[in-house]
C-alpha cells in the first residue's frame, strides 16, 4: 500500500422512472463537455464490510472490507472524508490481500485506538473472512456490483493517461430482508485528476441529465444500512419494483432518513 493516499470521488443517484433507460444513455455517452469518456471491460464486485461486536470501527468513521474483484480479493480502509460540493475526498487505503496489507490495516486502526488481536501465523495467506474472522471482525454489510466503467480523458490529451474513471454502478443490497438495488454513477480522479477535474465531470452529466441523475451525498455503506433499516420497519413496502430495484418515489424518503441520522 502507498503511505496515505486520498481517494477523491463523487455519486449521482440515476432518479429517473426508468432506471434502467436512463442508466443506458449514461453508459453510452461517448463524451460529455469537454471529457472523452472511453469504454472499459464490464466488472463483477462483491464487498464484505466488516467491524468488530460493539461497532468499534463504525464509531470511529472507519469504512473496511474485503472487496472481491472479478474473483480477486482487495483490503480496503477508508476514512477521514471531507466534502467539497459534489464530491468528496478521503484517506483510501487498498491492496490485493496479503500478509502485508492485512498489517497496514491493522496498524491504521491502531493508530486511531482501535486494538484487534495480533494475527496468528500464516493470516494474510488464507481465505479473508475467515482469517479476519479470528481477529473479532463479523460481516455487517455485503453488495454484489455490477460496474460498467468508462475511462475519463481530456479532449484532445493524446497519449496521455486517464484524469478519472466514470462507472454505472448497479448495486445490489444483500440484506436480512431480501435484496434491494439502485443505480448510480460514481466519478473518481486518477492520475492527474483531481478535485477540480471530478467536480466538473459531475457537474456535466448533473446538466446534461437533469431529470435523471442527482446529487448523492452519501456513501454506499451508510446508504446500504439506511436501506436495511427502513426495509425492516416496513418503509419502503409497495416501494421496490420487480427486480428489486428502489423505486425513485422512495429516493427522497431515503435521503432525509441519512440526512435526520448521519453522524
Amino acid at each position: 500500500m502507498s503511505e496515505k493516499p486520498r481517494e477523491v470521488e463523487g455519486v449521482l443517484l440515476v432518479w429517473a422512472d426508468d432506471q434502467e433507460a436512463a442508466g443506458r444513455r449514461v453508459a453510452g455517452l461517448q463524451a460529455v463537455d469537454r471529457f472523452e469518456l472511453r469504454p472499459r471491460p464490464a466488472q463483477r464486485i462483491r464487498d464484505v464490510y466488516l467491524d468488530t461486536g460493539d461497532g468499534a470501527l463504525a464509531a470511529a468513521k472507519v469504512a473496511f472490507r474485503v472487496r472481491e474483484l472479478d474473483g480477486q480479493p482487495l483490503l480496503t480502509l477508508k476514512a477521514d472524508s471531507v466534502r467539497s460540493g459534489l464530491a468528496a475526498e478521503r484517506l483510501e487505503l487498498e491492496a490485493p490481500w496479503s500478509a502485508g496489507a492485512l498489517r497496514t490495516v491493522l496498524e491504521e486502526l491502531r493508530r486511531r485506538g482501535i486494538e484487534l488481536p495480533d494475527p496468528s501465523e500464516g493470516a494474510g495467506a488464507g481465505e479473508p473472512l475467515a482469517d479476519l474472522g479470528g481477529l473479532g471482525l463479523r460481516p455487517t454489510q455485503t453488495r454484489e456490483t455490477t460496474r460498467t466503467p468508462r475511462a475519463v480523458h481530456e479532449h484532445g490529451g493524446q497519449g496521455t493517461g486517464p484524469v478519472a474513471e466514470l462507472t454505472l454502478d448497479d448495486v445490489g443490497y444483500q440484506l436480512p430482508a431480501g435484496t434491494a438495488r439502485l443505480l448510480e454513477v460514481e466519478v473518481e480522479a486518477k492520475g492527474p485528476g483531481g478535485l477540480e477535474t471530478v467536480q466538473a465531470l459531475l457537474e456535466a452529466l448533473a446538466e446534461a441529465f437533469p431529470s435523471d441523475l442527482k446529487p448523492w451525498p452519501f456513501g454506499k455503506l451508510a446508504t446500504g444500512r439506511a436501506v436495511e433499516r427502513l426495509l425492516a420497519e416496513g418503509r419502503l413496502e409497495g416501494l421496490l419494483d420487480d427486480r428489486q430495484r428502489i423505486r425513485p418515489a422512495a429516493h427522497d424518503l431515503l435521503a432525509e432518513f441519512l440526512a435526520e441520522n448521519s453522524p
